[in-house]
Order: structure tokens, then C-alpha cells, then sequence
């Protein structure tokens, strides 16, 4: 007899059926929060060099105007600042095309403005201008993880088991979302989050393929659609959480623990 065939005799979509998709919640919901947390992580604010106070009758406005030149817009550049100060610049309020030749990189760091996020791994580690490329390559870290993961955790619970499996890189996916919270520079970073791509998208898979396989025929369509449904509500939760968290690293933190009660709910 095919599973397919105990699945009409038991019903095909009862009690039983029905726990586990109000359960699926926890698995499906979590998922979509690192999916799309470079969103806010990596965000990078406005930005521009930062200045040695050796001004002090200077006000803030006027240290800017003398030490960062403007780029062809009008705005302050991000990236650059002038080699000596332009104190002629005071005295005449126009301003023309930069001489290149006075400007230079900036020497000191950044000044971030904090208005919307109290902090980002882009402020963090200074992840802007020259290394702006390290910022957009954590996302790219995380995919390339949940690529492999696709394909190594699919093998893996057809070999061991749904469950266990399910189990495991829930496990994991705690464990590296923490470590990812806890990064102290952007190399241990990226790591973490390719590691978190990993385990999130066996995750994903196993969810899928249990919320299909223990339903019959006639509610399976229901069913593909409900767990998408939990997708969705994962996205806009995130939005609310980014939104009432604005440190990347306790975001983390608050996104990773209800993978916690994913742990309970399959043990």
C-alpha cells in the first residue's frame, strides 16, 4: 500500500494535518527574516569624512564647508575630503568644479548620520566608499550558502529523515544567526551569515516538503498556499521589527530567538 493510500484511509487531512501547518508558522515565518535582513543590516546612511577638531571657533556647518568638497549636485561628497583647509571658500560662497589635484581620500574615518539607524555593519566597520563592495557582498555570502545548502540538506533529509533533519538546521541556524550577532569584524561576519544561508534553506525545503507530503491530494494546493501565506507575514514582521530595532546586532539577536521555540516544537 502507497503512503499516498494510508493518507485516504486516515482522512487525508485531519487533526493531525492541521497541527502541523499551524505549526509550519514557526518554520516558515522565521525563514523570510533572513532572507531579506540585508535589507536593513547593510544599510548605509548618509555619510562623509570625518573631522579633526582643530577648529574650535569653528561652527559645525562652516568646519564642513571648508574641508569637504561638493560634488557636481551641490552635496557634500561622501568619500573624499580637501588636502588643507579652504579657508578662501569662507569668504566666497560660490563654488565651482573641485580641483582634484587638493582633494584626497578620507584620512580619519566617517560621520554617520544616526537618525535611522543607530547602527548598520556599514557604520560598524566602515564598509563605504572603497569597501562599499564588502557591504552589498554580505548578501551575496548569505546566497551562496543558501545554494549549497539547497542542495546539501535536500540529500541529507531524504538519507536521514525530515525530523532530524529539520531539527538540525534549526539548530544551526540559531547558532550561527547568534554568532552572526556577535561578529567582531566583517570576515567572521560573512562567514556566519554564508553558514546561516546553509542551514535556513534545508530549513525552507523541509518545511515544504512536510506540509505537502502529509496532506492529501485534494488539499495540497491549500496547503502550498497557506505556508506561502506564512511567508508573507514573515516579511511584514521584519518590516515592524527593523522598524522598532535599529541596531543591526540586536536585530539579529530578536529575529534568531524564535527559531528557540522551532527547537521545542520538533523535539
Amino acid at each position: 500500500m502507497k503512503f499516498e493510500d494510508l493518507l485516504l484511509e486516515v482522512g487525508g487531512f485531519g487533526r493531525f494535518q492541521i497541527i502541523t501547518l499551524l505549526l509550519m508558522a514557526i518554520f516558515r515565518v522565521t525563514p523570510a527574516f533572513l532572507y531579506l535582513l540585508g535589507n536593513f543590516v547593510a544599510v548605509v546612511p548618509p555619510h562623509r569624512c570625518a573631522l579633526q577638531d582643530l577648529f574650535g571657533n569653528l561652527t559645525e556647518e562652516r568646519l564642513i564647508l571648508i574641508n569637504i568638497p561638493r560634488e557636481l549636485d551641490g552635496t557634500f561628497s561622501s568619500c573624499k575630503m580637501y588636502r588643507e583647509a579652504q579657508w578662501h571658500i569662507l569668504k566666497n560662497s560660490t563654488w565651482g568644479p573641485p580641483n582634484a589635484s587638493a582633494m584626497q581620500i578620507c584620512q580619519n574615518g566617517w560621520d554617520y548620520d544616526h537618525s535611522q539607524f543607530s547602527s548598520t555593519i556599514a557604520t560598524e566597520w566602515d564598509l563605504v566608499c572603497e569597501q562599499k563592495w564588502l557591504n552589498k557582498a554580505s548578501s551575496t555570502f548569505f546566497f551562496i550558502g543558501v545554494m549549497v545548502g539547497s542542495i546539501l540538506i535536500g540529500y541529507l533529509s531524504d538519507r536521514y529523515g525530515r525530523r532530524m533533519m529539520l531539527l538540525v538546521t534549526c539548530v544551526f541556524t540559531l547558532l550561527f544567526g547568534m554568532a552572526s550577532a556577535a561578529s567582531v569584524n566583517y570576515p567572521m561576519f560573512a562567514v556566519f551569515r554564508a553558514l546561516s544561508g546553509l542551514s535556513v534553506a534545508g530549513f525552507s525545503m523541509i518545511t515544504t516538503a512536510l506540509g505537502l507530503e502529509w496532506v492529501n491530494k485534494k488539499h495540497r494546493t491549500f496547503s502550498g498556499s497557506w505556508m506561502t501565506i506564512y511567508w508573507s507575514i514573515g516579511l511584514m514582521l521584519l518590516s515592524l521589527v527593523a522598524y522598532l530595532i535599529r541596531d543591526w546586532r540586536w536585530l539579529l539577536v530578536a529575529i534568531t530567538c524564535p527559531y528557540i521555540l522551532g527547537i521545542i516544537s520538533i523535539w
